[in-house]
């Protein structure tokens, strides 16, 4: 028998077949998607966010007084006092006219350490030299 021949009998009797109700593997395939969907979404969104409340946290309880910090709103300013029970942080802004701001603890966004202000200071030097020069 030829293999054309051979290919056109079991197309028909595949077709002449009574059609059988799905079967629940497909339910069971859609199910696993969703899951591993989820569990990406975990990975990619939670897990992230928790790692960085954890650091916010730590930076937030590592504060003292004097420490310059930057909030979100991009004010720096040197740390006057924390209460940590109200939430509450004041910052020193200005030295000349002591002005001091009240913000919500939370409003810290970094905390410049002594390696930072060192460094913005070098970058400062040459600023000032320029500045001097013209």
């Amino acid at each position: 028998m030829p293999l054309c021949t051979l290919i056109t009998l079991l197309a028909q009797a595949e077709s002449a077949a009574p059609s059988t109700p799905a079967k629940p593997a497909g339910a069971v395939n859609a199910m696993f998607m969703i899951f591993l969907v989820l569990i990406a979404m975990y990975l990619l969104f939670v897990l992230p966010k928790k790692s960085q409340a954890k650091q916010t946290q730590k930076m937030i309880d590592s504060l003292n007084k004097n420490d310059r910090v930057m909030t979100n709103s991009g004010i720096i300013g040197l740390v006057h006092s924390i209460d940590k029970e109200a939430g509450e942080i004041v910052l020193k802004v200005d030295e000349s006219n002591n002005t001091k701001i009240r913000f919500s603890i939370g409003a810290v966004y970094y905390v410049f350490r002594d390696k930072d202000q060192k460094t913005d200071d070098k970058a400062a030097k040459p600023a000032g030299k320029e500045n001097d020069k013209a």
